[in-house]
């Protein structure tokens, strides 16, 4: 029995990575995804929060990773043209059943109204506010 688990876990893992390589690949190429395949090429990138965001494991995320659209046009961000910037990222991304609504600010900065937050030890200084709604 113990060998089955152990045979079906493995299972769940290659399909998540190959799930994740294939979405990758039907991406445009000024979007990318967080599969945490960071070794693929510069559209894989880190999970990051978003597990602890859309309340799964690591391995749950990893069958529908979040896709975003890179920041290429930074006028369009609030803080653009200052010279200290307030706002770390600001986006938004998807899975196959969330849009996820993210932006960053110092701490103590407000978030929008009914958004939720979080703060991260590798980012101490700074506050994810984010917003999750079905697609």
């Amino acid at each position: 029995m113990r060998k089955l688990l152990v045979s079906l876990g493995l299972a769940a893992g290659i399909l998540a990575a190959g799930s994740a390589i294939v979405a990758a690949d039907s991406l445009p190429s000024n979007w990318h995804i967080h599969d945490g395949q960071t070794s693929l090429g510069s559209q894989h990138k880190g999970i990051g929060f978003f597990p602890r965001i859309l309340g799964l494991t690591a391995t749950q995320y990893a069958a529908d990773p979040a896709r975003c659209p890179d920041a290429t046009d930074k006028a369009f961000l609030p803080s653009w043209g200052e010279s200290q910037a307030d706002l770390l990222r600001a986006g938004v991304c998807f899975t196959d059943t969330a849009t996820i609504h993210i932006r960053t600010v110092p701490v103590g900065t407000s978030g929008p109204d009914g958004w939720s937050s979080l703060t991260t030890t590798t980012e101490s200084n700074w506050v994810t506010y984010y917003l999750v709604t079905s697609r």
